[in-house]
Parts: structure tokens; C-alpha cells; sequence
């Protein structure tokens, strides 16, 4: 406990956790899930608050309630909180093994990071809690390290508890850890086999991750991985189902190849097929969804209610773009990773979307634009094809290249004279967060010039004013990292590519 108020955990907004994808989840599988903008949300380990509060902001008419263990966590969400003025969120330190249904009734419960790091009584009481606060058609996402997956990381953790066993502080284990995961780097440098490369990015996403991550994951007291199978039956003894993951493509043996898609075509149950994909990628973590056990869901996904969904995309196109018949247009997601989309309609529908940041469109919406565009590039055939687009456009959801939500959600994109940010950003920026949250509930980390920057888009500065006052200061090469725009730009390009950015992320609008 001392260590969790002493070292907060980094509290970030989780896309997966958010009720507009799990709605769109639950809905794919029949439930009649509660709207998002009116619905209650609890968070159980809410840390800080990053994850929960930009929900309450963006919607509030949502009621939100957050827990956590760490009364100094806490005390710094609700100072958030506070400054934001929000009224539709409440923040408490408590003890998952206090709560009872005094808490009253909830259409999202979430639980990320908290499942596999407490003691069993704790999980016990998490599944007991999770069915008694759950309303009819509401969903309980919960996290958990996974097997067999979690054999190989766990050989990080095993290696830190040694080398941490003779620290008593938290500190010291801090610095003991970056001491020794160096020279195991350094040592493993000159080894081919399989095992010293994943150990490598093992080290390599620890020391750049926030020290909590290492106190958290690697030098926590408890860290216990399950099967799939034993956390399905510790669900099911607690009146819960499984309903899938939020990673929605880990479900289809076709996510993994050919080879294993001919292999496991004969198994006939689901759930021993989830356990199967479990153990031929090697999965190290789930983020399952559940129900109640008395809730008539589906068992198939319901392409119907797919195209009932409104859409957006965080893919950023190439410089130059063709749409061809034959050639895939490929995308790449923030992260760099690319996609490949092949359908002509689809490719224009996507392009709609992008154009639309960070807007939802339906289908209604997004089709007719598209149709339009193609017929004039005389792709008339392929303008009728719905159905195929269809199915590309939902295994582009199910990889989260892009996002659904039930009801299609507009914005103001028609850039203005005098920027602003939202509240919302302002307050994270000004408490010197490293990171500001996004529309679409992501997260975008700032340095010092980005925080500045935020600072003057209150809605009063023109953009040459607010290139006057970096001008000022003489730090606008600093944007640059932000913005990625070449060395050689000046300071009102680089203050234009990054308030343009922060439009299409939505931190920014203009009145």
C-alpha cells in the first residue's frame, strides 16, 4: 500500500475499456446494451483517474464512479476533477473486499490491471461484486495476464525479483532494476536464439515504460497469470459469461494464418477453440468482456447490427493517394504499423472518414459520398459491391483500424481564426501530465512546447499571435517532434501542423 501512494500508477485513457466500444461489442452479440451517453460507469482501480474522468467529460450525462486503494491517487483525480468542474463523477479510496451493492447498479464495470495483480479473495469478491452490480444488458471488462504467453514475460519478472531481492525501498528497487536489466541487455546482445530476441524487446519495452509498470508488473507481490479455461470457470461459478474479448480479432483462427485457420476448423466449441488460439500465438494477456449469465446473448456476431454503426479512423493516409482495382491502399495506424485495404468502396469509405476526424459517420452517411467518388472514377461495379465492403470494413474494426460507436456522433471541423482547446486538455496540460486525451479516448504525449502551446489556444489568440509568443520564447523547434514537420519549416508551420493535428485528434476546436 505505502508503495502505491508513494509511486502512482501512469493512468492513461484505455480505448478498450471505453462504453462506446463495449456497447458496440455487446450489441454484435445481441445484447441490448445501455446508451452511452446516459449510462453508469464504475472503474475499479482507477488510479488517478485518466482512464474514467475524460469519459465523465465528454459525456455528461453519464454517471461515472471510480475506486481505488490509493487515497493519494485519488486525491489527485479529484483535484482534476474539481478543476474541471464536473459534477457526473465521484472518485473514492476503498477496498474492492468493502464494496457492496450500497455502490448501486452499473451498465460498465471495469477492471483493468486489477484481476491478476490481487490476492484470490479479492478476485472472488471482484466476480461476486461484478454480477451483483450489474444491470440487465450491461458488460464487465476485465483484464488478466494470460498462459501460456505469460511463461516467457514472466521470466523478466523472475529475473527482477532476483536482482531486486536485497532492496528494501522502492526507490532503490528502481534503480537496482534499471542497473540490471542494462547488463542483462548487454549480455543477451550477442545471442540469435528466439528466446535472448523476445527477451530483448521484453527489456526494451521495461526501461522505456513509466517506472510503475516495473514496480507494478515485474516487482509486485502478486502477479498471477490463468488459463483461459480456469478464469471462464471462476466467472461461470459467479453467474458471469464470456462474451469475448475486446480484441475482437484474436477470436477467428483466420487472424493467425492459414495453416491454423485448416487445423482447428474441427473444433466445434468455442470456448476450447479460444483456449487453442490462446496456446498457438503464445497469448500473454486478455481483456475479456462478460454478461450476465441470464442474458439471452448470441453466440454468432450479427453482421446486421455491424452496419447499424457509425464509424471514424485514426489511419493516416500516404502523400499521394490512387485508387486503383488491383493495388491495396495502405494506411498506417499512428504507431507506424500499416493496412492495407484492397475494395475500392471500402478505400473510399475510410478516406471519408479520415476526412471527417474525429467524427463518427453511419454507413447512410459514409456510402453515398463514397458511391459517388467512385462512380466518377468510373468504378461503377465496384460502387455497388456493399456487401464486400462490408466484410472488409468489419475486419477492419475487429484489428481497431477503425472504431465503431452506436449512434453517430458529429463535430465542428471547419477550421476557424482562433483555435481552442478543450477543457478537458487544458486541465491535463496544466497539471502537468505528459500526455492529453483525444476524442476517440487515446492519448497523445506532449513536451514542454506543446504544453505551452495549449496554454494560448484558449479561443482569444489568432495563430499569428500565438507564433508571436513562441517567437518569443524561442522554442519552437521543439514542436517539431510533435508535429513531424521538417527542420527547416517556421514557426507558424509548425504551430499550424500541430493545432491541425490537435483538430483531427479532437483536442482542439474553434468557436
Amino acid at each position: 500500500m505505502k508503495s502505491y501512494n508513494q509511486f502512482h500508477y501512469k493512468s492513461l485513457p484505455i480505448p478498450e475499456t471505453h462504453p462506446r466500444h463495449l456497447a458496440v461489442l455487446g450489441r454484435l452479440f445481441g445484447l441490448g446494451t445501455a446508451d452511452v451517453e446516459r449510462c453508469r460507469v464504475l472503474e475499479l482501480g482507477c488510479a488517478t483517474g485518466g482512464n474514467i474522468i475524460p469519459m465523465a467529460f465528454h459525456y455528461p450525462d453519464a454517471e461515472c464512479v471510480g475506486i481505488d486503494l490509493s487515497a493519494s491517487q485519488v486525491e489527485v483525480g479529484q483535484q482534476l476533477i474539481n478543476n474541471l468542474g464536473l459534477t457526473n463523477i465521484e472518485l473514492h479510496q476503498g477496498n474492492i473486499l468493502d464494496l457492496d451493492n450500497a455502490l448501486g447498479a452499473f451498465d460498465y464495470i471495469i477492471a483493468h490491471g486489477v484481476y491478476s495483480w490481487v490476492p484470490e479473495p479479492v478476485r472472488e469478491h471482484l466476480l461476486k461484486l461484478s454480477r451483483l452490480l450489474l444491470r440487465p444488458g450491461g458488460l464487465v471488462y476485465i483484464s488478466f495476464n494470460t498462459l501460456p504467453g505469460w511463461h516467457m514475460r514472466g521470466t523478466l519478472r523472475d529475473f527482477l525479483l532476483y536482482a531486486c531481492r536485497d532492496e528494501k525501498s522502492d526507490p532503490d528497487k528502481l534503480k537496482k532494476a534499471g542497473e540490471e536489466l542494462g547488463r542483462l541487455d548487454r549480455a543477451l546482445g550477442g545471442l540469435e536464439a528466439l528466446s535472448a530476441k523476445y527477451m530483448r524487446e521484453e527489456i526494451r519495452i521495461a526501461q522505456s515504460a513509466d517506472p510503475s509498470y516495473l514496480l507494478y508488473e515485474h516487482l509486485a507481490e502478486e502477479n498471477t497469470p490463468f488459463l483461459f479455461t480456469d478464469f471462464l470457470n471462476d466467472t461461470r461459478c459467479h453467474g458471469l459469461r464470456y462474451l469475448c474479448d475486446t480484441e475482437l480479432a484474436t477470436l477467428f483462427p483466420a487472424t493467425y494464418g492459414e495453416a491454423v485457420e485448416r487445423e482447428l476448423e474441427s473444433i466445434g466449441d468455442d470456448m476450447a477453440l479460444e483456449q487453442w488460439l490462446d496456446f498457438v500465438s503464445n497469448r500473454n494477456m486478455r481483456r475479456s468482456l462478460l454478461c450476465r449469465d441470464d442474458e439471452p446473448a448470441t453466440e454468432a456476431l450479427s453482421l446486421d447490427a455491424f452496419s447499424e454503426f457509425a464509424f471514424s479512423t485514426n489511419l493516416i493516409p500516404p502523400e499521394k493517394i490512387t485508387i486503383s482495382a488491383e493495388a491495396s491502399l495502405t494506411l498506417n495506424q499512428p504507431d507506424g504499423t500499416p493496412v492495407q485495404i484492397s475494395h475500392p468502396l471500402t478505400k473510399m469509405m475510410v478516406l471519408e472518414m479520415i476526412a471527417a476526424q474525429p467524427a463518427f459517420l453511419s454507413l447512410g452517411t459514409l456510402f453515398p459520398k463514397a458511391h459517388q467518388k467512385l462512380v466518377s472514377h468510373g468504378f461503377e461495379d465496384y460502387a455497388e459491391d456493399y456487401e464486400s465492403c462490408l466484410m472488409e470494413l468489419f475486419s477492419l474494426f475487429s484489428h481497431r483500424a477503425i472504431e465503431a460507436s452506436p449512434q453517430q456522433i458529429e463535430c465542428h471541423n471547419i477550421r476557424g481564426d482562433k483555435p481552442r482547446a478543450t477543457a478537458l486538455a487544458r486541465a491535463q496540460s496544466a497539471s502537468g501530465a505528459g500526455f492529453v486525451t483525444t476524442a476517440t479516448h487515446g492519448d497523445l504525449e506532449i513536451d514542454e512546447a506543446a504544453r505551452r502551446l495549449l496554454t494560448y489556444l484558449d479561443g482569444e489568440h489568432t495563430l499569428k499571435q500565438i507564433v508571436a509568443l513562441f517567437d518569443q520564447v524561442q522554442d519552437s523547434g521543439s514542436l517539431q517532434s510533435i508535429a513531424g514537420n521538417d527542420a527547416d519549416e517556421n514557426t507558424f508551420q509548425l504551430v499550424q501542423g500541430l493545432v491541425d493535428l490537435f483538430q483531427r485528434l479532437g483536442i482542439v476546436t474553434y468557436p
